[in-house]
């Protein structure tokens, strides 16, 4: 194979992944997300992610919890203040 020929498979390589990986990345954040939004426990995640430990899920999305966290609370002050 001509060095040329090896080098313009690299660039299609390179190509492909950057088109196509980054995507696929924001896939998986929202896939978080919509999980965390919807009450799913960080455990279930993680796994659903790959993540080995849990600890990795939780220092990457960290906001979206606290995000989560906030929508909960304000879940429960609506039915426990809620007027009968």
């Amino acid at each position: 194979m001509p060095v040329n020929a090896h080098k313009k498979r690299s660039l299609d390589l390179d190509i492909w992944l950057n088109f196509f990986a980054y995507p696929l990345s924001k896939l998986t954040n929202s896939m978080a997300s919509m999980l965390y939004f919807n009450g799913v426990d960080s455990v279930s995640i993680s796994k659903r992610l790959g993540h080995a430990q849990v600890s990795t899920t939780a220092n990457i999305y960290a906001h979206v919890m606290e995000e989560a966290d906030k929508k909960n609370a304000d879940i429960l002050a609506d039915v426990f203040l809620k007027k009968a």
